[in-house]
């Protein structure tokens, strides 16, 4: 409650009221799925078909499963995305970590005549949808355990923003691995750095690889061809967090699962960005920049 005081009265079916401000409230108040108009136990069911499948839930499936319109179920998948991303803003990776970053989006559909095709690959024949998910993820020694997945969706590959992510949410004395891009180089100096050229070979002496963190990007694929189809500019952080949640508890039970991402919804304030999204409340694209969330 509001005012901190935990004692209330149940003044109608699902409905209370404080003893000592006297504010009525529900369940939902002051969550992520404040305002709603679903039952609570449709959210909660909602909920249960999204954690139980393994690389994510569409809204057009979830909608013919509930039984109600494709932008309820939009919505609530949404407010779960948001309210998962937020666990980023705080997480510290600490041993053997691996960076790397992966492009998505923008596909550019070829001319039918060969004379009038361009090369696709240059920066002035894009169309400014495609986007880089740079990716942090810890490397458990003996390969299970606490393995811990960082995600920033930016416009590309860019040393300061690699730098910056590095520096905010990697503990001192761990261990980088990096392929050959130049956007790692400025790492040297913040944590002790090794480097594999993936133009040569996939693993360097050493063991140095950044497969772990190529093992999450397969997931990201698999949701996207599988899945969604396409992701959205302005929410592919919010989908790349939730592949990140999704890969970290890929070992944990379904029940621990759904009670997880309830204590995420229940913990999370309204949401400032899907309250009213229908009726014209859009969030901006939510592409980071100098380090900086955009929901934050």
């Amino acid at each position: 409650m509001r005012c901190g005081h935990r004692s209330c009265w149940e003044i109608r079916r699902k409905r209370f009221k404080c003893q000592a401000c006297r504010r009525e409230f529900s369940v939902t108040t002051g969550t992520v799925f404040a305002f709603r108009k679903m039952p609570f136990l449709d959210i909660l069911t909602a909920l249960w078909f999204s954690v139980n499948s393994v690389k994510g839930k569409s809204a057009l499936q979830l909608s013919r499963e509930l039984g109600v319109q494709y932008k309820t179920a939009w919505v609530i998948l949404m407010k779960m995305r948001e309210a998962i991303s937020s666990r980023r803003l705080d997480m510290m990776l600490e041993g053997e970590i691996h960076i790397d970053g992966k492009y998505a989006g923008g596909h550019i559909k070829p001319e039918n005549r060969k004379e009038d095709r361009v090369d696709r690959r240059r920066a002035e024949n894009q169309n400014n949808k495609r986007l880089t998910i740079l990716t942090m993820r810890e490397k458990s020694p003996f390969g299970r355990g606490r393995e811990r997945t960082l995600t920033r969706v930016i416009r590309s590959e860019d040393s300061n923003e690699a730098w910056e992510m590095v520096r905010k949410h990697v503990r001192k004395g761990s261990r980088l691995h990096a392929d050959e891009h130049f956007s790692y180089d400025d790492l040297e100096g913040l944590q002790e750095l090794h480097r594999v050229n993936h133009s040569e070979e996939y693993q360097a002496k050493g063991g140095v690889n950044t497969n772990h963190v190529e093992s999450f990007f397969s997931r990201i694929q698999r949701a996207y061809v599988g899945i969604h189809h396409r992701f959205s500019v302005r929410y592919f952080d919010w989908y790349a967090a939730e592949m990140a949640w999704r890969e970290d508890n890929r070992r944990v039970d379904n029940g621990m699962l759904l009670w997880g991402m309830i204590y995420k919804g229940l913990s999370r304030p309204t949401s400032r960005n899907l309250c009213g999204y229908w009726q014209g409340n859009h969030p901006p694209d939510l592409v980071w920049k100098g380090g900086e969330s955009p929901d934050a």
